[in-house]
């Protein structure tokens, strides 16, 4: 079959860095290999990279009316929005970085299924989507997190209110 490829069991991932915008900062493929499982050597630089560019994409909608704000209140560039720090490491620029890592997760699990029509395959592929959910609901916290950064009127702070269900 063709479009299906696997890299060596020799491979050594590049560490390519995917630059955002320029005010959000740039991800590094290294840095999402060791934060995310993913396939067990199975996702090529070339994937990993497309994947982190879809997480970017969909990170930079998500946010894309609170950093106006941010931006508007003098805020050059996204570690500039808070001081705050986590194991020595800016709050904002770590929860982005949690959104990149998350929506490219979810997008690799989406992806990456299994061509044979068994039943086995077929389960596997539903556990994949399974995956794939739960990385983007984590995503969604994330981008709920860093919305609560700066919240100050009630539409900035309703937006970043994590989903919750009450249950019957």
């Amino acid at each position: 079959m063709t479009g299906l490829t696997a890299p060596p069991d020799n491979y050594e991932p590049a560490g390519i860095t995917v630059e955002a915008d320029g005010w959000f900062p740039a991800t590094s493929t290294e840095q999402v290999r060791k934060a995310i499982r993913m396939g067990e050597g199975t996702v090529t630089d070339e994937r990993l990279v497309q994947a982190i560019e879809g997480g970017i994409l969909s990170g930079l909608r998500a946010m894309s009316d609170w950093r106006t704000a941010r931006a508007l209140d003098g805020a050059a560039q996204l570690s500039d929005v808070t001081t705050d720090q986590i194991n020595g490491k800016n709050k904002a620029e770590m929860i982005w970085q949690r959104i990149v890592n998350f929506y490219a997760a979810a997008e690799l699990a989406d992806m990456h299924i299994d061509v044979s029509a068994t039943d086995e395959a077929i389960d596997r592929n539903e556990e994949k989507r399974d995956t794939a959910g739960i990385y983007r609901t984590k995503a969604y916290d994330a981008v709920a997190d860093l919305r609560a950064i700066g919240a100050e009127d009630d539409d900035a702070k309703a937006r970043s209110v994590r989903n919750r269900v009450e249950l019957i």
